[in-house]
This record gives structure tokens, C-alpha cells and sequence, in this order.
């Protein structure tokens, strides 16, 4: 059993040495009855950005266990995952409608490919789900658009796919139902960025690679909110998930993070837990857009409408813990604010949108994949491992 599904009081304090969270957490029974109330939402179009295994597969699992003919867009690199997943998605819900689409995301143009698919297909979108992640240890791998592998999957093409679908999220919004986009990460493991090499080209290091996509992903919510107030956006860290994004590990790197997830097993959190959760995320109204309109799930008791990232209550910008409550750096956070980094990052994600589309235009050849990692290097910390 996950550590969050039963925690004694003997429990606590490693439980928040571990986590260095609040103990005052969402419950998984609060968040188990909320969901359960989720039949009355009906006709949801998700798109789930990444979900042929692990936490987006997982959350499209309870999308369907939970709701009342939803449709979801697997979006992954893998034909037999992503068909395995829309099978198990019609055999939970055969009311419910599923679409495998293979894609690569790590290319911004192969991005906007796939993004004028789904405005085809859907004039509005419900949930824009982005759990896609890279887990590699080499340095610096820069991609035909100049922008680092790992940093592309893990920021620019998840803000590439918010920028593409705003006025299908938006779209939802006018007919007032759910209108939400959702970024799965790192908050609360905020760090020091460079503010004067925000893209890394010269100071890469695989900490300041997940430092500078917090921290830009966390202000890019907060400019997200201001812009598209009929939205509610949000960077939410998953807690330590066993899943399956250690594969992209080779040879005794990815066996030594496998023997780090079986050491730590007490402490991990079952990845059911982690697709109810997130499923609350996207379904409760405890999350409300920055201009409040109130739609979804009532919230639980001890789930009152959440504190945003700039400590506005209901700002309709959220940094999320693994319980679902209000996490984030407010010291640092605050620190670069003054600084001006909100806007630094918008500027800078757009100017390298355009480098991207000019080194890489609509109708030019196809960027060649990825290439070989470096096994010899030190084991990172396992994606969403925070330590205390």
C-alpha cells in the first residue's frame, strides 16, 4: 500500500521529511468520494498529451471509470501502448470514445502537425493533459529547432500545445463547462535559474535543465490565467510515481533506477492514486478559473477553492503538491518576480517559438531522431522525486 493511502502517526515525520509537504493533504478518501460524483459530467474531450503509460494513461483510466461519455486523444510515440490503452478505455466506458495518435512531441512543428488535427476534429476541448517527459543523462542534446530534447518535451512543446488549443479550452469554457489545461512536472521543487541563458546554451547541467523548466513553467501558468481568464491552468508536481519513463534509460543506469524504485517502494505512490488524483485536478471546482466561474465537482471539506501560485485564492493559476493542495517556493518565487522574470519568460518561450519555426519550417525535411545517451554518467534523481 502507497504511504498516502495510509499514513500513522509514526508515519508523519518522514512522511514530510520525504515529501516536505503539509501534512493538511487532500485526502484519498475526499478525493475518492469527489470523484465519484463525477457521472453527472458528461461529454468531456480530453486531450491527454503522453498517455500511453504511466500518469496520463492512468488519469484517462479514471476519466472513464468516473464520467459519462467522455472522449480522449492518447497522444504518444508507441502504436501498441497507445491502441492497449484506448482498448482498456473502451472496456472501462463503451459509451466513452477513444483516439490513439502517434506523435513525437519533441519537435515543435511536428507539434503544430498535430495540434491542426485536433482543431479539425474538435472545436472545443475540455482538459489539455501534458505529462510527455524525457528522461536521459546526457548534456545538452539540441534538436533541429536549437532547443535541448529534454527541454522541449518537458516545457516548450507543452506551452507549443497550450498556445495552439487556447481557444479550444476556450471554446468550453463559453458553453460553461470545463475548461482546463494541466502541465505535470516539478512544482515545488523550484530552483535558481540564469536569467540571462534561460534556454541553457551555455550553462547546461541536467539540475539547472529542471530548474529552469519549473521555474519557466510555473510563471508561463501565472501569464497563461492573466491572459485566457476563462481557463484555469496548472504545474502540478505527481509525488515519487513508479513509472514507465525510466525506459528511456539504457543499460546499468536504467537498472540502477529500478533498483532505486524497489528500494523505495513505502514511498511511492501507487499510480492509481496518482490518475484519481489528477482526475480531481481536472474535474473539481476547487481549481476555478481566474474570472470564478463555477463549474465541475463540488469541492470536499477539506478542499475549499485553492490559494494560486501568486497567493491569490482561486487565481486560476495553481502549483499542486502530490495531495492536490497549493505547493510552491513563495521566497524564490517572489524573488524573480521582482526581478522581472514572468515576462522575461514569455518573451523568451515566443523568441524561441520563432527560432524554431525558422530553423525548422512547415514543409522543410523531417528532423532525424534522437540519438544515442551516455550511460557512465550519475544516476539522477527519479522525474517527480523531491527530496525533504
Amino acid at each position: 500500500m502507497a504511504l498516502h493511502q495510509s499514513i500513522t502517526n509514526t508515519d508523519l515525520g518522514l512522511h514530510k521529511l520525504l515529501y516536505g509537504a503539509n501534512i493538511e493533504m487532500v485526502s484519498i478518501n475526499s478525493v475518492r468520494e469527489a470523484n465519484a460524483k463525477a457521472k453527472s459530467i458528461k461529454n468531456l474531450v480530453c486531450v491527454f498529451v503522453g498517455g500511453t503509460g504511466g500518469i496520463g494513461a492512468s488519469t484517462a483510466l479514471e476519466l472513464f471509470r468516473r464520467t459519462t461519455s467522455p472522449k480522449a486523444y492518447i497522444i504518444g510515440r508507441s502504436p501498441d501502448k497507445g491502441e492497449q490503452v484506448c482498448n482498456e478505455l473502451r472496456e472501462i466506458n463503451p459509451e466513452g470514445e477513444a483516439i490513439f495518435i502517434e506523435k513525437d512531441i519533441s519537435i515543435l512543428k511536428d507539434v503544430d502537425e498535430l495540434c491542426d488535427d485536433l482543431k479539425k476534429r474538435e472545436p472545443k476541448i475540455n482538459c489539455l493533459f501534458l505529462t510527455a517527459g524525457c528522461m536521459t543523462l546526457q548534456g545538452r542534446d539540441e534538436t533541429v529547432e536549437g532547443l535541448d530534447r529534454k527541454m522541449s518535451v518537458n516545457y516548450y512543446s507543452r506551452i507549443r500545445f497550450a498556445f495552439n488549443l487556447i481557444a479550444n479550452v476556450e471554446e468550453a469554457a463559453k458553453q460553461n463547462e470545463l475548461a482546463r489545461v494541466i502541465t505535470v512536472l516539478a512544482a515545488g521543487s523550484e530552483g535558481d535559474v540564469r536569467m540571462d541563458d534561460l534556454e541553457l546554451k551555455r550553462n547546461f547541467t541536467l539540475h539547472a535543465c529542471l530548474a529552469h523548466c519549473v521555474m519557466m513553467t510555473d510563471f508561463m501558468v501565472e501569464q497563461l490565467a492573466e491572459r485566457h481568464p476563462s481557463v484555469s491552468f496548472s504545474h502540478s508536481y505527481p509525488g515519487t510515481v513508479k513509472t514507465g519513463i525510466a525506459n528511456q534509460l539504457t543499460g546499468p543506469v536504467r537498472l540502477a533506477v529500478k533498483v532505486l524504485y524497489a528500494v523505495m517502494t513505502p514511498w511511492i505512490l501507487d499510480v492509481r492514486e496518482s490518475g484519481e488524483r489528477h482526475l480531481f485536478q481536472i474535474t473539481n471546482r476547487c481549481y476555478p478559473s481566474r474570472q470564478g466561474t463555477v463549474v465541475g465537482v463540488p469541492a470536499p471539506e477539506d478542499a475549499t477553492p485553492m490559494k494560486g501560485s501568486n497567493d491569490e485564492i482561486g487565481s486560476g493559476a495553481y502549483l499542486l503538491d502530490w495531495d492536490c493542495k497549493s505547493t510552491g517556493d513563495a521566497k524564490l518565487l517572489n524573488k524573480y518576480r521582482e526581478l522581472g522574470l514572468p515576462k522575461k519568460v514569455w518573451d523568451h518561450t515566443l523568441e524561441m517559438f520563432q527560432q524554431a519555426e525558422r530553423l525548422n519550417p512547415k514543409g522543410g525535411k523531417r528532423a532525424a531522431s534522437s540519438s544515442p545517451e551516455e550511460a557512465n554518467r550519475r544516476v539522477p534523481d527519479p522525474v517527480g522525486w523531491r527530496p525533504g
